[in-house]
């Protein structure tokens, strides 16, 4: 006897009996004359379920599977042939270093290659006196000082097919250019702690060569005791410091000098023009740390800094300016022409030779 349902073909009673099982059973003759499967008999240890309970599972499976599914076509050169590789247009920037510095010193609008300015380095003073009495001159005392203007580049060039092939995905130029901006910023972050014009006379000197009047050695871990003496230095220096700028190690140790007495370091108390993670307020220091500060044990320091004598002079500042084009590529730089200066050095301080 033969069924049909609708428009499918026809099926035999047999067949839909043994759907029912998965497949996993065959229809007899029983010893009555009739049809039917005995697959459970507990007295002949007889259990089929087992057996169709996993028939039914694959066949369950086997009406799932697609034409096509995930392993279609073999494994391709990533994954599987029919399946592209989707990559993330987000670059993971993993080289960027912060520049607490660079935002934190005044930039000023400077004209001519150098910046020079004249500075009152002593007082003849006021004198008491009798009554008509002949009146000396006071004759005090001025400088002249000329700061010469270094220039800093990054140039970048990106090929023409490589536009064409990133179509839609990164935008080369733009990708290039954020790059070469962070690396202009960086150098400018590393001049300002680091440069030295006594052995790379194309760059200015930073703030570890300009500051030379109070400069002490302690040649050990730096004390709470070594970092107000400094204070009291520069005070009678005719300085009024505000920031100290020094390497984590340091930072890490300070704080737990300070924990020794107070349970928490004082956050800054006016704030920061951007958020600094850890800084802290020791006297009238804010403490920040910086990645570009010296962290080999006995050159790590601290910059004890008066900000009123510290800019930056710009003569240009960071500027975008394509260059020739020879061969299939565009080709461009980022330029600024900048010097750091410190009107009154003796005013800052740093403790050097620190563990």
């Amino acid at each position: 006897m033969s069924v049909n349902w609708g428009n499918g073909p026809s099926k035999s009673t047999d067949d839909i009996f043994n759907e029912g099982f998965g497949g996993a059973l065959q229809t007899s003759k029983d010893q009555f004359g009739g049809e039917s499967v005995l697959y459970y008999d507990p007295f002949k240890e007889m259990d089929l379920r087992p057996k169709i309970a996993e028939a039914m599972m694959e066949k369950a499976l086997e009406m799932q599977k697609q034409s096509i599914d995930t392993q279609t076509g073999g494994a391709g050169t990533a994954g599987t042939a029919l399946i592209p590789v989707w990559v993330d247009p987000n670059v993971v920037n993993r080289t960027r270093r912060l520049t607490p510095m660079t935002e934190l010193i005044m930039r000023r609008a400077t004209r001519g290659l150098t910046y020079d300015f004249i500075p009152l380095t002593a007082k003849a003073g006021a004198a008491w006196n009798f009554e008509d009495s002949s009146q000396p001159d006071q004759v005090d005392t001025y400088d002249r000082v000329s700061v010469g203007i270094k220039f800093l580049y990054a140039v970048g060039r990106v090929t023409g097919p490589s536009i064409a092939a990133m179509r839609g995905f990164i935008d080369p130029l733009q990708l290039d250019l954020a790059v070469k901006t962070e690396s202009i910023k960086e150098a400018e972050e590393d001049m300002i702690i680091n440069g030295d014009a006594s052995t790379n006379p194309e760059e200015p000197d930073g703030l570890i060569q300009l500051i030379t009047t109070n400069t002490t050695s302690v040649s050990g871990n730096v004390t709470l005791v070594d970092i107000r003496a400094e204070i009291a230095t520069t005070f009678n220096a005719n300085g009024a410091v505000t920031l100290a700028v020094t390497d984590a190690s340091t930072h890490n140790f300070i704080k737990s000098l300070l924990q020794d007495f107070q349970r928490q370091p004082a956050p800054p108390a006016e704030g920061l023009p951007f958020g600094i993670p850890g800084s802290f307020q020791f006297d009238e220091l804010t403490f920040i740390k910086d990645r570009f500060m010296p962290t080999t044990s006995g050159s790590r320091r601290i910059l004890i800094l008066d900000m009123r004598w510290i800019f930056m002079a710009v003569l240009q500042d960071v500027t975008f300016e394509e260059l020739a084009k020879v061969n299939d590529s565009s080709k461009y730089m980022l330029k600024e022409y900048i010097a750091l200066i410190n009107t009154f050095e003796a005013a800052s301080s740093q403790l050097t030779a620190i563990n």
